[in-house]
């Protein structure tokens, strides 16, 4: 078990994303759940060596439970210009904050992100474990995104 503690993990900010979402489309109670599609319809992304604009085209496809807490996976594209493409899929969970913290904390909003870059000199998007705490604006969802090393 000390081997586990000679090698912790830690977090590196690394990435700025803006998304900006449409109205959620309610589809109903599908298989039990309450299902929406949230249209992405831009924004943007920024590391400390790239920046991008996201595409139009993508989606947030969310299952409301029964408590409020929505489960979500977005999936869209980003134009880093002359690095290419980018694919991001950012799978999470957003709930009201609980217990002593509910009625001052912000609503608890983390995924783990994972990332489609060329290869290049953003290869290391392809070769590691990312987290994602976010909060959202009105049509705007901010995420400040965390390489685990």
């Amino acid at each position: 078990m000390s081997d586990i503690l000679e090698n912790p993990a830690a977090l590196r900010p690394v990435i700025r994303v803006e998304v900006h979402v449409a109205p959620p489309t309610m589809l109903g109670e599908l298989a039990g759940v309450e299902r929406r599609i949230i249209a992405i319809a831009g924004g943007t992304i920024a590391g400390a060596d790239f920046a991008g604009t996201i595409l139009p085209g993508g989606s947030d496809i969310q299952s409301v439970r029964a408590d409020g807490t929505i489960e979500l996976t977005a999936r869209y594209a980003v134009d880093l210009g002359p690095h290419g493409k980018l694919l991001v899929e950012n799978t999470g969970i957003r709930r009201n904050a609980t217990g002593l913290e509910a009625q001052s904390a912000p609503p608890y909003f983390r995924g783990v992100m994972r990332f489609n870059a060329p290869a290049g000199p953003l290869q290391w998007l392809n070769d590691s474990v990312f987290i994602s705490s976010g909060r959202r604006e009105g049509g705007t969802v901010f995420l400040d995104v965390f390489e685990v090393v």
